[in-house]
């Protein structure tokens, strides 16, 4: 038996039935502390590798099955988004990685025009931060995808499900294109090839009717999402490098 905590209610097992606190030892060590942090905040549970595996096999029967209340089997969608987010950044910073040196090196181009101009430098800071900036694309995504699918059944929060596990599959493809990039700079442009293609995959995948119909729908709710977060992204670029000067 174990006395709790928080509420001090005698209890048997790892949470607290009266208050939900889970069983602690008393004390702040780092190994607990170092598992709640990733608990809370990330997701490197067991569900982890079976998201990935069904997210590029099966993720229109991922995601539905989510929505439908299957939740504890995969990842949690935002929770899964900042962990893969998580180690894109710490392979970003491994391999020093410039995206505007990449897509240089891939063109063989010596100079960018207009280096110092406000729209380059706007430019620049946008191709830099473009994953960090995916949120937007996760909600341009959810928007069109329920704009085009009105009759679906499915509600803008539950199509923010499918934008965020989208958008964290895409951030983990980014990543291997970065890894492969060293080998030679034109695998940078297999991100191009990502964007586009992955996005249309699951939201085939994800609604019924006849295939042509949906890779239809799936191509232009990708083409407007992916435009309209290009579109915001660059604004937002352009007000932080012109207000900061960056």
């Amino acid at each position: 038996m174990e006395n709790c905590k928080n509420c001090g209610f005698t209890f048997e097992g790892n949470f607290c039935p009266n208050c939900g606190q889970k069983k602690n030892s008393g004390r702040i060590v780092l190994k607990e502390s170092a598992r709640d942090v990733l608990e809370n905040y990330f997701d490197f549970d067991a569900p982890l590798l079976k998201t990935i595996k069904d997210l590029f096999i099966q993720p229109g029967e991922l995601i539905r099955n989510y929505i439908r209340g299957k939740r504890k089997s995969y990842s949690h969608p935002f929770k899964y988004y900042i962990s893969i987010f998580a180690v894109f950044l710490i392979v970003q910073q491994l391999l020093d990685f410039d995206p505007i040196k990449a897509v240089s090196d891939a063109l063989g181009a010596q100079e960018l025009p207009d280096p110092n101009a406000t729209a380059t430098k706007a430019g620049d800071f946008f191709r830099t931060h473009i994953n960090s900036l995916l949120l937007i694309f996760a909600l341009t995504l959810s928007l069109f995808s329920k704009l085009f699918n009105r009759k679906s059944g499915y509600n803008i929060t539950e199509y923010l499900v499918l934008s965020f596990y989208v958008a964290a599959q895409y951030i983990l493809l980014s990543t291997f294109a970065y890894l492969l990039t060293p080998l030679s700079p034109s695998f940078f442009f297999l991100n191009y090839l990502f964007v586009l293609v992955y996005p249309i995959y699951v939201l085939t995948r994800f609604h019924e009717g006849k295939l042509l119909r949906r890779i239809f729908k799936g191509f232009l709710v990708t083409l407007l999402a992916w435009l309209t977060y290009a579109a915001s992204g660059f604004t937002i670029s352009f007000f932080i490098v012109d207000l900061l000067g960056l």
